[in-house]
């Protein structure tokens, strides 16, 4: 086979592989790309709370234990009265609270000791 063919044969291959790239191309600036998990889970956490969230997903752990003090510390501000005087009432894992959903929608369930100031997030796999 001579030189040019075998030039001749190389710019069509090239220029075949050119137009797959271009089609690719053209299916992924079509494609909409859903957002990760973590991502749409933290949008339905509120920002006064998503340091929890953001906290609890960095962990990496099943179960994490927390002081008030810490969980302060993590969101910026004291928690409420309320969080210390009707501690199962505020730590409930319902979705009726706003501040729940900043470990409920992360897969985790808040379970205060009552006779101390710390809560456990435990993650629930079912």
């Amino acid at each position: 086979m001579e030189y040019s063919q075998i030039m001749l044969e190389m710019l069509e291959r090239i220029k075949m592989l050119e137009n797959k790239v271009k089609v690719l191309e053209e299916k992924i600036e079509n494609t909409t790309i859903p957002k990760p998990q973590t991502a749409m889970q933290l949008d339905k956490v509120s920002s006064k709370y998503r340091g929890l969230t953001e906290y609890l997903l960095s962990s990496n752990e099943t179960k994490v234990t927390l002081s008030y003090s810490q969980i302060e510390e993590i969101l910026g501000f004291n928690l409420p009265n309320t969080a210390r005087k009707f501690k199962q009432a505020y730590w409930a894992n319902t979705k009726t609270h706003s501040y729940a959903s900043s470990w409920m929608n992360v897969d985790y369930k808040a379970r205060p000791d009552i006779n101390s100031e710390t809560v456990t997030f435990i993650k629930n796999f079912a």
